[in-house]
């Protein structure tokens, strides 16, 4: 049995109530690193439950912009 290839794939979407800071441009700041953790664990459950679900990795959050 062979492994199936890993396909990385965007996903781009404005969130109406978080306010866009300075803090959000640097991924070392305490502001991104939870705003990163909480839309990595809300987008890991609605995607575990999408139709992808059987063969969702994860994700990872890598930008905020305003």
């Amino acid at each position: 049995t062979t492994a199936a290839a890993l396909e990385r794939f965007t996903i781009n979407f404005t969130i109406t109530n978080l306010p866009y800071t300075s803090d959000l441009e640097n991924p070392d700041s305490a502001k991104f690193t939870a705003t990163q953790k909480v839309m990595n664990t809300l987008l890991d459950r609605l995607l575990k439950d999408s139709s992808i679900g059987p063969v969702f990795q994860g994700c990872e959050t890598t930008d905020f912009r305003y």
